[in-house]
């Protein structure tokens, strides 16, 4: 899993979850360093916040679809925005996101990303 998250201690807590769902867990804390180390790691789950220093996570899920080594994975967006924002991007990220999230991010939350890779018949766990 590559987690894209400029905020250290989510970073970190979330990685931890993940961890104990038997994940290997790489950490990005800018949309730039994502992409590049999509390519080397080609993540079977990409987990990226809405808001990164350099670019949205839009943004960041456009660029995976067009990196072979990432194009396949299930994309997870989380953020702190409301249900109303929520939607609008939604509707920004067409396919390229399959699953929208709100923070904060529980373990139930994190559970559904699990669950649908799954569902997508994607998963090696």
């Amino acid at each position: 899993m590559l987690l894209i998250e400029d905020h250290a201690e989510m970073a970190e807590a979330t990685a931890e979850f993940m961890r104990s769902k038997r994940l290997e867990v790489l950490i990005a804390s800018t949309g730039g360093t994502g992409l590049e180390m999509a390519k080397a790691f080609q993540p079977e789950i990409v987990l990226c916040d809405i808001s990164l220093p350099d670019m949205t996570g839009i943004e960041v899920s456009r660029a995976l679809r067009a990196i072979p080594e990432a194009k396949d994975a299930l994309i997870a967006i989380h953020t702190a925005l409301g249900e109303n924002d929520l939607r609008m991007f939604e509707r920004e990220a067409g396919a390229s996101v399959n699953l929208f999230l709100s923070k904060p991010l529980t373990p139930e939350k994190l559970d559904r990303i699990l669950t649908q890779l799954k569902v997508l018949g994607r998963s090696r766990l």
